[in-house]
């Protein structure tokens, strides 16, 4: 079970550099987690286990490569009395490439 899904979109098609630095910033901080990449229309979709690792490697990005980042939630399940949500971060980067160096 996925709770936490990064979708990262663009307009253009991204540069080699980006997309090294979203793998690098993912493979960095994804703590325990685990993921899964997709390819996806406009982009591709990252899908982890690890709520607070999504939250955290999404604000990385975002902060990396710049772009308008949009959170949105949608329930699960009720565990123990609480409820799960599943939250969807939407990663939309700017029309100009980023000159980021491996997420670095």
């Amino acid at each position: 079970m996925h709770d936490g899904i990064i979708q990262i979109r663009s307009s253009r098609e991204l540069t080699e550099n980006e997309i090294r630095s979203i793998l690098n910033i993912v493979e960095r901080y994804r703590g325990r987690s685990e993921y899964e990449i997709l390819e996806s229309e406009g982009g591709f979709d990252i899908y982890f286990t690890g709520l607070n690792d999504a939250r955290h490697t999404a604000s990385k990005i975002k902060k990396v490569l710049g772009g308008d980042l949009k959170i949105s939630t949608r329930f699960l399940r009720v565990e123990s009395g609480r409820a799960i949500y599943r939250l969807t971060f939407r990663i939309k980067l700017p029309e100009t490439p980023s000159r980021a160096r491996y997420g670095f």
